[in-house]
Order: structure tokens, then sequence, then C-alpha cells
């Protein structure tokens, strides 16, 4: 038995699934199916129940606990002897949400990469809810916390808002003369429901329902919205909220940088500081717990702290 054997017992554990294993392994479902007899056989004893979806037997569990330290040591222990050798490699993978690009990842990749050109990023994309599962297959992960409780958290971007943004096309073509006292209502009470009459574009996750932080919001405000466009994208939301076809919510993060910049401005986009009850949001940089940071992963968390910190933007101008 070596440490290949031990990932592998590790991700029928995480899949429940033979063959969803084998693709995240890319090794076939026999030969998966063969490594895992062969660990039975050595063993003695069966480690799992093999239905749908697969589950452990009692001593699969006391198996998969062993496993999991194991493999942790081991990663810890090469880590530690590539820093200790001058080894430390300076690249690493970096993991970020599937449902949308970060607004200011494109900068930030390109100010790290200009800042650092020895260092290699490569990126994944997976959803917040999988980020325990394939924590051994990143470095780090930008995560919108609250996340899984065996993962790690430095968080670099704190105490963020929510804001509507709007085209003034659209919103004078629902208010007509009426906008300007709207308007004037919406920046003094920063209450979503005195844009009930606009329609709205959602973000919906992977089980086709609108995500938490704008289904509440909606919620608090008192009305169902109008949907004018939905899709799992908020970069595909976040254009065709540009282009008029409706207003969009989001974190005050996300808006003023993907809709305040100067172009944007000056073609009519317009964003709203909004009122709600849900928890400021924070965003982090995530990693498995018990993993040592590298340099390199230190090098880069600290870059990211400064450079999100630099080019802020706070204010609607």
């Amino acid at each position: 038995m070596n440490i290949h054997n031990l990932e592998y017992f590790l991700a029928i554990k995480e899949e429940r699934n033979i063959t969803k294993a084998a693709d995240r392994l890319h090794i076939t479902q026999q030969s998966l199916s063969e490594q895992l007899k062969k660990m039975e056989n050595e063993l003695g004893i069966e480690l799992v129940s093999r239905g749908r979806p697969i589950t452990l037997t009692p001593a699969g569990e006391t198996f998969s606990n062993g496993v999991e330290q194991i493999l942790n040591i081991y990663n810890e222990t090469l880590e530690s002897i590539k820093t200790l050798s001058g080894d430390d490699k300076k690249e690493f993978t970096l993991a970020v949400p599937i449902t949308d690009m970060l607004p200011f990842l494109p900068g930030l990749l390109t100010a790290f990469s200009e800042e650092f050109p020895d260092y290699h990023i490569r990126t994944m994309r997976i959803q917040p809810k999988e980020a325990s599962k394939y924590a051994r297959e990143f470095d780090l992960y930008f995560a919108t916390l609250p996340l899984g409780s065996d993962l790690e958290h430095i968080p670099v971007l704190e105490g963020d808002s929510y804001a509507v943004a709007i085209s003034s096309i659209l919103a004078k073509r629902v208010y007509g003369e009426r906008w300007a006292n709207v308007e004037a209502e919406l920046l003094n009470k920063k209450d979503i429901s005195i844009l009930r009459e606009v329609p709205f574009i959602l973000l919906r996750n992977k089980m086709d329902d609108v995500v938490l932080d704008q289904k509440i919001i909606f919620q608090e405000g008192g009305f169902e919205p109008t949907v004018a466009f939905q899709s799992e994208s908020g970069e595909l939301n976040s254009t065709m909220c540009t282009l008029g076809r409706g207003a969009y919510v989001a974190t005050m993060e996300y808006c003023t940088r993907r809709f305040h910049d100067k172009a944007r401005v000056e073609n009519g986009m317009l964003l709203y500081p909004i009122s709600t009850k849900i928890d400021p949001i924070v965003i982090a940089l995530s990693y498995r717990k018990g993993k040592r940071l590298t340099k390199t992963d230190r090098t880069f968390i600290n870059f990211t702290k400064n450079y999100l910190q630099e080019t802020a933007v706070r204010k609607f101008e």
C-alpha cells in the first residue's frame, strides 16, 4: 500500500461513487476498483459497502481517519523539506468560485505577475460547497465566508455591504419624469423596495435556485421581483445589466469594480447602496486545515491584502 492508494481511498470516500472518484483521479473505473480491492485484501476486511451511494463500513471509517492524518503529515513533510532545501516552488494552484469571476481578479493577477514575474499561478473553478472535497487539489481558494469547518481562512476583504446597479436608460424607461424623485428617495432610504417597478437580473446557483443573499434582500424588501434575466454566470448577468436588461443586486465591492469604472459611468451605469440585515461579507483566501503555508502562499496572501486595500473603491462618486 502506498500514498497513491490512500489518495484513491479518500477520493472514493468523498465522492461516494467509483465512477466520479475515477474521473477526479484521471484513472479508469476498473483500475480504481482493483486498487480498492487490493487494499481490502491487504487489510483483510471490507472498507466500503458497495451500494448507491457507496458508504464506509465501520472499518472504513476508522481507516479513513488514519488516512487523512497520514496524508496531512505526508504533505506537510514535503512542504517543509522543500522550504529547507530552498526548493519552495514559485507556483501554486488558485481556486475561484465557479459562478463568477471575481471582479478584482484580473487586475490582481496582472499586478502580481508584474511584481513577481518568476511565479506561476494555475487556476481552477469549483463550487463553494465542494471546496472541502477538493481542498487537496488547490493551494488557496478565494471564498466568501462562512465556508467549511475543515478549511482555514485568512480574510483579505472584510465588511463588504450590498448595492444595486441599474442603467440610467432602464431607470428612465421605467420611471420617466418620476426618476429624479425615485432616485432621491433611494439615496435617502437605501430601500430596495423603492425599485419594485424595475425588472431584475438574478444569479442562480447550480441547483437552479436564486442565490441566498439576493433572495434575502428581496424578502426584506417585501416583494417578488419581476425577472428580466437569470443565469449562473455573474459575468453574463452584469453584462446584461449594463445593456439595460434589468437591475442587479450584488456586494458593493463587486458593483464598484464591475460597474463603476469611468467608461461605464459615462455610459450611464448608476449604483446605489442598499440596507440589509445580512452580515457584512468577508472574502478570504482559504486552504485545507492543517496545511502548512509555503513561502509562495504567504507571498500571494500578503500581496492580495495590500492590493485590495490600495485599489478599494468604497464611495459612489
